[in-house]
């Protein structure tokens, strides 16, 4: 059973774009803003229905097939999105996991936009959480639970787009204390 729930329209446009492997600048040259205007609307968890229709004109995507994504549905499963279910899936915090990896927590973001994983990468999980390359192939039992999936995917964006606006925020204060 499917339970509804309030999508968060910037981070599952946000999703929708990594989906699709769209190059965020071309998008917001495409869709007449900035990158730094595109950005902000990342963070909105509401946009008005005409911004976003003229948003979701420059994806190609229809306002019906934005607010029903299923990024199962696709041919190739996006491999950061799978990492992200995993670790939900075994309470694992991505704090936790790039500290065993020895990584800076905003590469462990990189890492979960990541739509293939390179085989460095697929080692180290390997390593790490004894995560078989396989696990990133055939996922297919995640279909029965798409409507909580979505949810969490689209919160775990909504984190990551304030992770990087709290960051870029902290560079800009360091830089005006430095002065």
């Amino acid at each position: 059973m499917s339970v509804p729930y309030y999508i968060h329209a910037g981070a599952r446009l946000r999703r929708i774009l990594r989906q699709k492997e769209i190059v965020i600048l071309q998008y917001a040259k495409k869709a007449g803003l900035t990158p730094q205007g595109l950005y902000r609307y990342f963070s909105q968890a509401v946009i008005k229905k005409n911004k976003l229709e003229k948003l979701l004109d420059a994806v190609p995507v229809t306002m019906t097939a934005f607010h029903q994504w299923d990024s199962l549905n696709h041919d190739s499963l996006h491999q950061g999105e799978l990492l992200l279910l995993y670790l939900a899936q075994h309470r694992i915090k991505p704090l936790q996991l790039a500290d065993r990896l020895q990584l800076h927590i905003n590469e462990m973001y990189d890492w979960f936009d990541c739509p293939q994983f390179n085989d460095m990468q697929l080692q180290q999980l390997q390593r790490c959480l004894e995560l078989l390359p396989e696990h990133f192939t055939g996922y297919l039992e995640l279909k029965q639970d798409t409507n909580w999936i979505e949810a969490y995917l689209d919160k775990c964006m909504e984190v990551q787009q304030y992770m990087r606006r709290l960051d870029a925020l902290e560079k800009r204060l360091h830089v005006l204390e430095s002065r």
